[in-house]
């Protein structure tokens, strides 16, 4: 039984989508080109499967760089809880491509969650009242939220402690995925998609929660 509703809850809450490709173009300087012509023919296999291999193993490491230099933000200050006015827009990352699991559990506990020590701290950014959107690697905006709980601590795969949440209310999932193209098309700009948690302008937030609505109403 808990197969069965661990893959209901994977079909429910992965928007990512690896049955559809999409074309791009790219240039080789001269020997680059040659040496993926070598490999090819050594391997026997297709120049375009030797490309997507070595993406795919490009971006994988570029995302743990960018995860250590965004470990440990800094201190946050402490916000005046009844101010309404000071209310701001976080985008969280759902460490899908670290461990899916974490990522699903976000999802069905309705909440902002981020883990171990460099990362956690995040959550303590978070101020009742903020909205926080959750962001899938390599779907987009798939869920998003209205902080309404304490910080929370909890252990993490035997760790005391090491997964630090905070409860959303108004919790809104079930729309299509916003992308991080379409989010640039939707706000004008963009946002470091890769860090834990990044701050969004109001312009961006407010224009993000109106396209979420309308993503809604459509599927209604």
């Amino acid at each position: 039984m808990s197969s069965i509703k661990e893959t209901l809850e994977k079909s429910i809450f992965d928007q990512t989508d690896e049955t559809v490709s999409t074309p791009v173009s790219i240039r080789l300087p001269t020997n680059l080109s040659n040496e993926l012509d070598e490999l090819s023919l050594t391997l026997d296999k297709s120049k375009s499967f030797l490309l997507l291999e070595f993406i795919k193993a490009g971006i994988k490491e570029t995302n743990s760089i960018l995860e250590e230099k965004a470990a440990n933000p800094p201190h946050p200050k402490e916000r005046d809880p009844n101010d309404f006015l000071g209310k701001k827009y976080f985008l969280l990352n759902t460490n899908y491509n670290n461990d899916e699991d974490t990522h699903f559990h976000m999802l069905k506990n309705q909440e902002a969650a981020a883990f171990c020590s460099g990362w956690k701290e995040y959550i303590c950014q978070l101020s009742k009242g903020d909205i926080v959107y959750l962001y899938q690697s390599g779907a987009g905006i798939i869920a998003s939220g209205m902080v309404s709980g304490e910080l929370e601590k909890h252990e993490h795969y035997g760790k005391p402690e090491d997964k630090y949440s905070k409860a959303l209310d108004d919790f809104k999932i079930g729309f299509k995925a916003i992308s991080a193209r379409q989010f640039k098309e939707i706000t004008g700009g963009g946002a470091n998609f890769r860090r834990t948690m990044t701050e969004l302008s109001l312009s961006q937030g407010h224009k993000i929660k109106s396209e979420i609505e309308s993503r809604l109403k459509n599927i209604q």
